[in-house]
């Protein structure tokens, strides 16, 4: 009875509540109403209007969350709006911990900016306390900035959710059963993309996006391409007009007459064939050959020289025998090349009918036909060698080499459109390499780049720079992307002078008439080039009537007029000339001293001199090859005549714009950095002239490195120099962030936080006291010189082995001066570029310059054909030139990657992500993505993505990471094809350090542009060949379907039609 009574009391109690319980909804109203109560109960406190309890709220608050207790009230805000706006079931978890996010991150962020005022109150003390201790200011500030923001994100993804749905989760219909439970709010937003165990129940009223559709032929409708497998309708597909055409039409010459001269060259060697078929490619011309019955082909190999020879055409590649034909081939250059266009091969139909999403453009083979690779199929791919394509600066850039200061064209003049094997040791990024190749890339439209000191180049739109970025790293940009404003490389004191001393082979013209008999110099010595360096200044040659063949020099100081009459003595035995007043002003001091000599004005234009007036004189090609002692006999001479000391430092003033431009040019290689500018004069004939500057320590410097001839000017020179001011322009610009990462982490290693400050070690340097500017420096408020910089890493020496150490070591050691570009103007011209293996780069007109490969036609043809739910790209580049264009991809599963480090953190996470697949393709039961995706189609299921890993310069990263990026991309290469994840590995440098054998055995499929030698071609192909290519995008393609290498002009993008696509 007893048990009775308390069961019916129970079910009257329940039933009272039942009956005055109130709706959900109404509830959710209440809680939001109070806590917006809350909220402004504390914003009234904070003007002491809320009485006595709100300003014991005020002081608890304020002494537990410091100064975050104001933005309390903003938090409360939203939470409240959580309850009026959201239609979850359960959230009041998802709310409580937003706002605990959103308070503990901003107090212990405002702890870390300032812990000695307190600002974030006991809570953000007692928490950012141990991070301090543990990460140090800099990362501790990251973490609790990332908890913010976590806080931040809950909240948003609360109050976005559709309002129409009637209860549940977003997306989800009526519940299934009592044992299908909800998924909790964290499992939700936390969950994995990729999942399939926890798929939400799928309930027909909910729409879900249709499955990726079977490509069929279509025409082209217009100029859209609708051939890209895209899920959705939401992806836009690029339309063809971003990309260019092809123009023009390759010519291979006389056809007939080479055919000829191919059976005549063979059968001189007892070879009889019998011509056949010609194909004209966009880069070679293939002449087909049927060799006699009984000739081996080894002896047609043998010939490709002899055959070059007798076609005058180099070089010339044989394929013995053509696959799957009973002919060889005979490949000869064309003598007008045509570049092929990704346009045309997106737009054709083997392209679009294509059944794989994979499927890119190779380029086009020896007959012009199409060529296509899936990638799948590969399904990995290794590009070597260099393409040549695109990356040029203009003839006239002077280069640093081992032959002297010498153009492109003064080094090596080839037609347009050409390439030639050529050997010499130049400067590079990196020291003095050896080129290996050199390019006449065509008329070219070229950036032209001023500096603020007056250095400027040309270049072209792909070329790169070295530059500094904003965050402190240094490394390759091209001209296109450069701004006005950003620092550039400019490479000082390479010590690579020319050696070319002899001058016996001048033979002076035979005179019939009387005439004086003059003595030559034998070899280029620094007396002649005192007396070049005279001339150059303020004399030069005749430039009369024909047939008048005089040498003046004009100078108004006795001293020079001496010097240059005893050189004229001692050089060529001159003691009779004419010695006049210059000019008809009476009041003139200036005297020419002429010399009416035909064989002495030969003699000097052999030199370099030529019969031009003041503007367009240069520095004589006679020069510029000779050694340093020569070199510097001709500047002293020079500054010393035109030359002005002064209490700023040296000048030089000349006429000639490219004269005084080769002089600055001329002065990097003894270190010395100086600034040009010109100068607009009204009553002068030429209008302007240009003035060399050249200050403070630059001027010292000048001094002991080169000096002046006379010893009064000298003398003034260090009295100046020793008064004057040493203003700071050798600065190294952007290193704060790396300054101030390093003073975090110095005062974590050797200082602990206490109620009085930061205490420091015993027998530890205090920065403050290290040295003066130093704590200026680490904040950013100044920026420090090259000296500076060795103070500074003397300092932090004790934690040398942190990576913003190294970085800012290897940044002194390079010792580049850093110059701001202040103009940027658009030419033309003819363009030229080198191959250099190694470090890839050289110096131009004091530019470090890069010469790279590009992946862009492969990664452009896939956007065409794939949604960012079909593919997503990895992207890695080490040299930091190609892929920063894609940044704003949605195809990117990250940023583009520049560091090795985060390489190498890729590569894990792709292992992890390829074992992970293998678990879902094992519970699926399907047998790769093709087959998962089917399922997962049937199932009205979002598909899994293809990742493709894109690396640009492997060997970068082989030589910062090498035993692990080998690890990663090799068991990758090997597991990963089935679940989607494919690897395009690029080198330029394949050697078998960088290509090693395990890489190699596990990417079968390659792709192989010019090489430097043999040995390389057999590194990457296993056979010779691709040391005969002729660059500019001419490759060979080898897979496992195809055992002999195809040759094929690739498709060139250029960087305006990257960027098109991309935007």
């Amino acid at each position: 009875m007893k048990k009775r009574k308390k069961n019916r009391k129970a079910l009257l109690k329940e039933k009272r509540l039942l009956r005055f319980s109130l709706p959900e909804e109404i509830k959710r109203y209440i809680f939001g109403i109070i806590i917006i109560l809350l909220a402004v109960i504390l914003a009234l406190s904070f003007f002491e209007k809320a009485g006595i309890a709100g300003s014991a709220i005020f002081s608890t608050l304020n002494y537990l969350i410091g100064k975050s207790i104001f933005l309390l009230p903003l938090i409360l805000v939203l939470g409240s709006l959580v309850f009026f706006l959201s239609r979850y079931k359960k959230f009041l978890g998802g709310v409580f911990l937003a706002i605990i996010l959103l308070i503990l991150g901003i107090s212990a962020s405002l702890e870390c900016l300032s812990p000695a005022q307190n600002q974030g109150g006991a809570l953000g003390h007692f928490i950012s306390l141990p991070f301090l201790k543990l990460f140090g200011n800099l990362v501790t500030e990251i973490i609790f900035a990332f908890i913010i923001i976590c806080g931040g994100l809950i909240f948003g993804y609360l109050l976005k959710q559709p309002t129409h749905l009637a209860g549940g989760y977003p997306g989800e219909g009526p519940q299934l059963g009592k044992e299908q439970k909800q998924p909790t709010f964290f499992r939700k937003v936390f969950a994995p993309k990729f999942k399939v165990k926890e798929v939400e129940p799928k309930i027909k009223e909910v729409p879900v996006k249709a499955p990726a559709p079977e490509l069929k032929p279509k025409e082209l409708p217009g100029k859209e391409l609708l051939t890209a497998k895209a899920l959705g309708a939401e992806y836009p597909i690029p339309p063809l007009d971003l990309l260019e055409e092809e123009k023009g039409i390759p010519l291979a010459g006389d056809v007939r007459t080479n055919s000829t001269i191919i059976k005549k060259t063979l059968e001189n060697f007892d070879i009889p064939v019998e011509m056949s078929e010609i194909n004209i490619g966009p880069t070679v011309t293939q002449y087909t050959l049927k060799p006699a019955d009984g000739i081996k082909l080894s002896k047609i190999t043998t010939l490709s020289n002899d055959l070059a020879l007798a076609l005058a055409s180099h070089p010339i590649r044989i394929e013995a025998p053509i696959p799957g034909k009973s002919l060889v081939g005979i490949e000869v250059p064309n003598r007008l090349r045509t570049q092929v266009r990704l346009r045309n091969l997106i737009a054709s139909p083997q392209f679009q009918n294509a059944p794989s999403n994979l499927t890119f453009p190779l380029g086009r083979d020896v007959s012009g036909n199409p060529i296509y690779a899936d990638l799948a199929k590969m399904p990995h791919l290794l590009v070597a060698g260099s393409t040549g394509t695109g990356k040029t600066c203009a003839a006239d850039t002077l280069i640093f080499s081992e032959k002297g200061l010498l153009t492109f064209e003064e080094l090596y003049s080839l037609p347009l459109n050409s390439e030639a094997d050529f050997e010499i040791k130049v400067v590079s990024r990196d020291g003095i390499e050896t080129t290996k190749k050199i390019y006449n890339n065509g008329i070219c439209q070229f950036y032209k780049l001023l500096t603020s000191r007056g250095y400027q180049i040309e270049a072209t739109t792909e070329h790169p720079l070295w530059v500094i970025n904003e965050d402190g790293s240094d490394g390759w940009k091209p001209a296109s992307l450069i701004k006005e404003g950003d620092y550039v490389a400019i490479s000082r004191k390479p010590a690579l002078f020319g050696n070319k001393t002899d001058l016996s082979d001048f033979k002076p013209s035979k005179i019939k008439a009387h005439h004086r008999k003059i003595s030559f110099p034998q070899k280029m010595t620094p007396q002649l080039a005192q007396f070049l360096g005279l001339l150059t200044a303020d004399g030069g040659l005749s430039i009369e009537k024909k047939g008048t063949h005089r040498v003046v020099y004009t100078q108004a100081n006795l001293n020079l007029l001496s010097l240059y009459k005893k050189l004229l003595k001692e050089l060529f035995g001159i003691t009779q000339f004419i010695e006049k007043r210059s000019g008809s002003n009476h009041q003139n001091r200036a005297f020419d001293i002429v010399i009416g000599s035909k064989h002495l004005k030969e003699f000097l234009a052999y030199l370099g001199m030529n019969s031009c007036r003041s503007p367009q004189k240069v520095i004589p090609r006679a020069i510029r090859e000779a050694p340093k002692e020569v070199i510097r006999a001709y500047l002293k001479s020079l500054f010393d005549n035109d030359g002005y000391v002064g209490k700023e430092g040296i000048e030089l003033s000349l006429s000639s714009e490219k004269l005084i431009s080769q002089v600055q040019i001329m002065l990097l290689n003894f270190g010395i950095t100086s600034s040009l500018k010109a100068k607009i004069v009204k009553n002068y004939a030429q209008n302007k002239y240009f003035r060399l500057s050249i200050y403070g320590q630059e001027a010292r410097r000048f001094v002991k490195e080169i000096g002046f001839i006379r010893k009064e000017k000298y003398e003034k020179a260090k009295t100046f120099l020793r008064l004057s001011s040493n203003p700071n322009v050798d600065l190294v610009p952007h290193i704060s962030s790396l300054l101030k990462t390093l003073a975090h982490k110095y005062l974590d290693c050797f200082a602990h936080l206490t109620n009085n400050g930061w205490q420091y070690q015993s027998g530890i340097l205090i920065p403050k006291y290290a040295f003066n500017s130093l704590t200026s420096y680490n904040s950013g408020k100044r920026t420090p010189s090259y000296q500076a910089m060795e103070r500074i890493l003397n300092f932090y020496q004790p934690i040398s082995k942190e990576p913003e150490y190294q970085k800012l070591n290897e940044i002194s050691k390079r010792n580049f001066y850093w110059d701001k570009v202040e103009k940027i103007t658009q030419t033309s011209g003819v363009g030229y570029d080198f191959f250099v293996p190694g470090s890839d780069s050289f110096v131009g007109n004091g530019f470090v310059n890069h010469n790279t490969i590009f992946l862009n036609s492969l990664i452009l043809s896939l956007l065409y054909r794939n949604s960012p739910e079909i593919l997503r790209f990895i992207l890695i580049d080490p040299k930091r030139v190609e892929f920063p264009v894609y940044n704003e991809l949605p195809h990117l599963l990250c940023p583009v990657i520049l560091e090795s480090q985060r390489t190498v953190n890729a590569l894990k996470w792709l292992i992890l992500e390829m074992e992970r697949r293998f678990d879902l393709l094992s519970e699926a039961k399907a047998r790769d993505i093709a087959g998962y995706n089917e399922i997962a189609l049937r199932n009205q299921e979002g598909p899994m993505p293809y990742i493709v890993l894109v690396i640009d310069e492997l060997a970068d990263l082989m030589a910062a990471r090498g035993k692990e990026v080998e690890v990663g991309i090799v068991r990758l290469a090997q597991m990963a094809r089935a679940v989607g994840i494919h690897l395009v590995v690029a080198t330029q440098r394949p050697s078998v350090e960088v290509i090693t054998g395990l890489i190699k055995a596990n990417i079968t499929s390659r792709v192989t542009f010019q090489v430097a030698s043999q040995v390389d071609s057999r590194t990457v192909l296993d056979m010779a060949g691709a040391e005969k290519l002729l660059g500019l995008g001419d490759l060979l393609f080898v897979s496992a379907e195809i055992s002999k290498p195809v040759r094929i002009q690739g498709a060139y993008v250029s960087e305006k039609e990257v960027k098109r696509v991309v935007n």
